[in-house]
């Protein structure tokens, strides 16, 4: 009996000794993991006086948390080493000098400048090592040298670009030019010279100037009193090929001198944060925007019409950084995502090859992301190289309103398949269809959209369905039916039968300067498909989604209204809606974001059109995305249903604390089927036949497994041997009363740990 008893408290060590090696090594490869450390460079003015130094930095080390918390590059971490070049050529050319010699940098990303990427890829040449530029646009960056990348279009396409919307758009026939004196300004002054005179436009004057020069000064007084002097005589649409902060105070001169010309800008004023440079000045102090509203930009991202995944960078964006991003923060996010993705694809063993054949493999890697099949999915789109290294694709154009820059209201949007497009003769002659810089492009309405939650309430977790009251506004240009719409998630058993979500007639209407707009108010059920693997720590969307019944993508886009919604920021929308009660009736949850966005949905049928038989064409329509992220609250569920399981479990554990013979069978069953009865009392609440196991049943099957175990313990302890051996009933007991916590314990240890609930 004595070595009976002896096994069972081997047994019970044992037991104990596996759980806790389970969990450390389940931590094992991680900590092994961190052994190894991928590194990218970044070079650019970081040290911290610099705007968009400080924004490369931050951009691109946001993707790399992210990367390196899920995991890594086969589990190694990838770090970025920071180079500050200060925006100067000599010293750009010592820092890739220094990252070539110093580092195992597999990638270089930037400079800022075309000038300091110039100066520096022509030691990244010599050296053999890839960069990513995401804001130099100077075409010279990359003609020449094939080592270098850029995530951004040249001057020549957004130049030509500008060229063709201020003619063919804006409808201006006379243009005046402001350009930097550096390869930055004079690529784009030279570009959009050639385009805007094939047209047909006249170039009324071109200055250059220098922020650096002794005589800017004077510079800036010459262009002023040039263009009071042109008064009689309309200098046109002025386009400024300039850095941001270059004309900053001649803007301020201008405006004060009611030289109220139109203006329109290169990408580096096509950001927030240029409207931002106006604010030390006393006007903008009493009246926000005074200096920049109205003038035109392009930028290779804006997030009012940017996609979910881009919304999500800007809010955690905000959340780590506590400021808004620009297009820069976003592009240096791409360009590392595009470096990571080519070390993948390079397939680099570091134990087997030098750093120079690892750099290599990496090139090689980036140079084979050259088409629309093998690109990467970026927050400004699918990222691919041509045979130049050059991205020349997502140029938006926008302007500004309140200091916020938002999409203009008509967009150029490139022809995906000529033959695709009914009546295409029609259609160009129309000016629905353009020609720009040798393609054809689609004239696009921009719908500015905003939604303001009233109340959501009647969430049912069995329909996946809930009541949302809210008020919907759209501002738009022209006669183009903009709220036609259907709503995609409007409740679907009535969408089967055929009841539709219809708009009533607007509680508010009007057309002012051309700009026309209109708000609705609608209360409604609407569906989303909830997924309960993590229950009861799971998280569901609840979303508000429509798109236009009629027009696709190419005719009409829905963007987020920046301006009109005030704060589309996640974290302080919740806080209004906290002020607002928005969720006062379900209490069970927490909300932890929300986004707007716009998105594309997908129709692949011909719709029977013999024009578009055998061709690969979709119907895609712009839809607008409310979505709300919510969190079921774990303690408020487990006070108002998990307490009985509690009791359950106490009292089975305390009946071993009973003596011996006072444990039966029947008392350890009976707890186990009433416990079999409360689990099924719980799933009641979920859809019938979801088809998977929840988290809340694995958590059932290590009380079941316990229960077991404590049967056993009795099964065994009432043998005829054992049941008058006092001192193994004794240790049969201390090792249920032991193992049984444990077990408890640790189980539950790694059910928040994998499900996150700790983590979070």
């Amino acid at each position: 009996m004595k070595i009976f008893a002896l096994k069972l408290n081997q047994l019970a060590f044992l037991i104990i000794v596996f759980l806790v090696s389970l969990l450390l090594f389940l931590n094992l490869g991680k900590l092994l993991s961190d052994r190894d450390t991928i590194y990218l460079a970044i070079a650019g003015p970081t040290g911290g006086e610099n705007t968009s130094g400080i924004e490369m930095v931050q951009g691109a080390q946001l993707y790399l948390n992210k990367l390196n918390h899920e995991g890594g590059i086969d589990g190694k971490k990838v770090r970025l080493l920071v180079y500050d070049d200060r925006n100067d050529v000599n010293i750009a050319t010592e820092k890739a000098t220094e990252i070539l010699d110093s580092t195992n940098a597999l990638a270089v990303l930037g400079h800022l400048y075309s000038s300091t990427s110039i100066a520096a890829g022509k030691i990244y040449k010599a050296g053999g090592i890839s960069a990513i530029s995401a804001t130099a646009t100077a075409d010279e960056v990359t003609q020449d040298n094939s080592w270098y990348f850029r995530v951004i279009f040249n001057n020549r396409l957004q130049a030509s670009f500008i060229a063709n919307y201020a003619e063919k758009i804006l409808k201006h026939d006379r243009a005046s030019i402001i350009y930097s004196d550096d390869s930055y300004g004079k690529t784009l002054k030279h570009s959009f010279v050639k385009t805007f005179t094939s047209l047909g436009g006249e170039v009324k004057n071109q200055w250059a100037i220098d922020i650096n020069a002794d005589d800017f000064a004077a510079k800036k007084k010459q262009i002023i009193s040039d263009l009071l002097a042109s008064k009689k005589e309309d200098p046109g649409i002025i386009f400024c090929a300039t850095h941001n902060s270059d004309v900053v105070d001649l803007i301020v001169q201008m405006r004060r001198k009611d030289l109220n010309y139109p203006l329109i800008g290169a990408d580096s004023l096509g950001n927030t944060a240029f409207a931002q440079k106006f604010q030390q000045y006393a006007e903008e102090k009493t009246n926000s925007g005074y200096f920049s509203n109205g003038i035109y930009a392009v930028s290779p991202i804006i997030f009012d019409v940017a996609n979910e995944k881009a919304q999500q960078f800007r809010n955690q964006y905000i959340q780590q950084y506590k400021q808004s991003p620009s297009w820069t923060a976003a592009n240096y996010y791409d360009a590392a995502y595009t470096a990571v993705e080519a070390i993948k694809k390079a397939n680099i063993d570091s134990k087997n090859l030098s750093i120079e054949q690892q750099r290599n493999k990496v090139k090689n890697a980036l140079e084979k992301i050259n088409n629309i099949d093998n690109s990467i999915q970026g927050l400004t789109g699918n990222l691919y190289f041509d045979r130049l290294g050059d991205f020349n694709e997502s140029i938006h154009i926008g302007t500004f309103e309140q200091q916020k820059f938002i999409s203009a209201f008509t967009q150029l949007q490139p022809v995906k398949n000529v033959q695709a497009i009914s009546n295409f003769d029609t259609a160009l002659n129309s000016g629905k269809v353009l020609s720009v810089d040798g393609k054809y492009m689609h004239k696009t309405n921009i719908v500015y959209t905003g939604i303001d939650i009233n109340e959501i309430r009647n969430l049912d977790e069995k329909t996946s369905s809930y009541l949302v009251d809210f008020y919907l506004w759209f501002r738009y240009q022209g006669d183009i039916d903009a709220d036609n719409i259907e709503f995609t998630n409007y409740g679907t058993d009535r969408m089967d039968s055929g009841d539709k979500l219809e708009l009533d007639d607007p509680i508010q209407e009007s057309a002012i300067d051309g700009v026309n707009y209109r708000v609705y108010r609608i209360k409604a059920d609407f569906k989303e498909k909830f997924r309960f693997d993590n229950y009861p720590f799971d998280s569901q969307e609840l979303a508000v989604r429509f798109r236009h019944i009629n027009l696709t993508r190419k005719d009409l886009i829905y963007v987020v209204d920046v301006v009109g919604m005030r704060d589309t920021i996640a974290q302080e929308v919740i806080n209004n809606w906290g002020k607002s009660k928005v969720f006062e009736t379900i209490s069970d949850w927490k909300v932890k974001k929300v986004d707007f966005f716009p998105s594309v949905t997908i129709n692949d049928s011909t719709l029977g059109n013999p024009k578009f038989f055998g061709l690969d064409t979709n119907l895609e329509y712009s839809r607008f995305n409310t979505v709300i992220h919510i969190k079921r609250d774990v303690i408020s569920f487990s006070i108002k249903n998990l307490l009985p399981l509690l009791f359950f479990v106490g009292v089975s554990y305390l009946l071993l604390f009973l003596p011996f013979e006072n444990i039966s069978i029947e008392a350890v069953s009976g707890t186990l089927l009433a416990i079999v009865f409360f689990h099924l009392s719980l799933l009641d609440s979920l859809p019938e036949g979801i088809g998977y196991v929840v988290a809340l049943d694995y958590g059932f099957y290590v009380i079941y497994a316990l229960i077991g175990l404590e049967l056993l313990l009795v099964v065994i302890g009432n043998k005829p041997e054992i049941r008058n051996d006092k001192v193994a009933i004794h240790r049969l007991i201390i090792t249920g009363r032991i193992t049984f916590p444990v077990i408890l314990f640790i189980s539950a240890i790694a059910l928040l740990i994998n499900y996150g609930v700790i983590n979070n």
